[in-house]
């Protein structure tokens, strides 16, 4: 995931070189948030910062990056960093890795490795002729086949469940996964029919104002759990929350989802561990969520105190919006989380999954994490809503400052002005036949303005 969120601020510390203000936001954040800063920004950039960090770090850093970040970043950066980072991976992640590196890309690795050092070069030339092998094709399925409707087959992705992981498959079978991401109105009638289920179960898993619920209605059940999303296209607001439905029916699992990129695709691309199977499976897309929510939660504290930051310099009115987009991102966390805690206490009461011990434990932790969750939440909005008040009160009073110091100068330059408002009426004046009536004049103009600004020092109005 790449987070542009920060990209304004890592662009001015690089262009300015501040280094040090570059390793240091890379020590205070987790690897893995700073990668997802670090990911929106371009490949020459990202090499630039690598460049100035650690080995150590630099590794840490590179290990979250998205595959696209790593396979641009790896031609241009040099050659004993590229067989650093790709010595220290693991020999399945390295051989996918260079599988993807084009033709051209891998002969000049392999020609950058002829001055490497024999034992570092020889991981990296073993994946690289692992990757060029040709690849065997896959199994025949051996599923039992059920027909599926034409009109609703692109909308679907079905899985099936095989120690602890799941695979993608052509046909329907017990047990199976069923996931459905952002159907057309025209088809949700041919899915409700096809899998016999409720339309309104479809319905209400893609409205974006659902709340998290659970419904039972013959033999299907519905439970709609609301999950945090990232939306790169949202410029305004990155984070927002949107509900998924999981629908129970049978011995197959549906799941509906409004968007793409949602948290079932860690389960759909494999980077969730050991998945179950059943009831299981809805538990873990719960936790998943719930741990999502305090991921992004950290992403968004960080970011508000890197603003805070830039804050504190200089007050810019670009940054206080910012603030207040996170904030606004807050409170859809919370909300969707007080959702989700009342959603899991009703499971808990209607029994509506089998709760074996393992089932049991998962749910405690759930409620836990989700608990976790809605206090930190909760901190991170009073502490920005305070800081938003504290920012407020800071360029409220700056206002006061300027404005009195802007009326004590008008009141100075207003003397002299008023004086020789006086002494330009045409009447009969005091020493209007006097020689020296000008310089007498001006003298007492600036007498009085001296005086004044005399007497400001001393209030102190004059100091910025």
């Amino acid at each position: 995931m790449r987070n542009p969120l920060l990209v304004p601020e890592l662009r001015e510390m690089l262009s300015a070189n501040r280094i040090d203000e570059l390793r240091d936001f890379c020590e205070v954040t987790p690897p893995e948030m700073a990668a997802e800063f670090l990911g929106a920004l371009s490949p020459e950039e990202q090499r630039e910062i690598l460049d100035v960090l650690e080995p150590e770090m630099r590794w840490q850093v590179f290990t979250y990056f998205d595959e696209e970040v790593k396979l641009a970043l790896l031609p241009i950066v040099r050659t004993d960093q590229a067989v650093d980072l790709l010595g220290r991976l693991d020999e399945d992640d390295r051989v996918k890795l260079l599988e993807r590196l084009s033709d051209e890309q891998q002969a000049r690795l392999r020609e950058a490795l002829s001055d490497v050092k024999p034992a570092e070069a020889r991981p990296i030339l073993e994946a690289l002729e692992t990757a060029l092998e040709p690849k065997l094709p896959p199994p025949p399925s051996e599923l039992t086949p059920e027909e599926i409707v034409s009109e609703i087959s692109e909308h679907l992705e079905i899985c099936r469940f095989v120690e602890g992981r799941v695979e993608r498959s052509e046909r329907l079978e017990k047990g199976c996964w069923v996931n459905i991401v952002n159907p057309t109105r025209e088809n949700l009638p041919l899915i409700a029919q096809h899998f016999k289920i409720p339309a309104d179960f479809l319905t209400a898993s893609l409205d974006l104002d659902e709340t998290a619920r659970i419904e039972v209605e013959d033999n299907a059940t519905l439970f709609i759990v609301k999950v945090p999303y990232f939306d790169e296209k949202n410029i305004d607001v990155l984070y927002v929350t949107i509900p998924i439905g999981i629908i129970l029916v049978g011995n197959v699992i549906l799941t509906v989802c409004p968007k793409p990129g949602s948290v079932l695709r860690d389960f759909a691309e494999n980077k969730a561990r050991n998945v179950g199977r059943g009831h299981h499976f809805i538990l873990q897309i719960i936790m998943r969520a719930t741990l999502l929510y305090l991921q992004h939660l950290k992403q968004l504290n960080n970011a508000a105190s890197i603003i805070q930051k830039k804050l504190e310099q200089e007050s810019r009115n670009k940054q206080l919006i910012k603030l207040f987009h996170i904030e606004k991102s807050l409170v859809y966390f919370t909300t969707s989380l007080k959702s989700n805690m009342f959603m899991l206490e009703r499971l808990k009461r209607v029994r509506a999954l089998n709760m074996d011990d393992t089932n049991e434990s998962l749910l405690e932790d759930i409620f836990t994490e989700c608990k976790q969750a809605i206090e930190m939440a909760n901190i991170y909005s009073d502490i920005l809503s305070s800081m938003m008040d504290a920012f407020a009160s800071v360029i409220s009073n700056n206002l006061n400052i300027v404005m009195k110091l802007l009326t004590s100068m008008t009141i100075i330059i207003t003397i002299p002005v008023l004086v020789a408002s006086f002494f330009g009426m045409n009447v009969k004046l005091p020493l209007q036949d006097h020689p020296h009536a000008f310089l007498v004049v001006i003298g007492v103009s600036v007498s009085l303005s001296l005086a004044a600004v005399v007497y400001f020092l001393r209030r102190r109005w004059l100091e910025p």
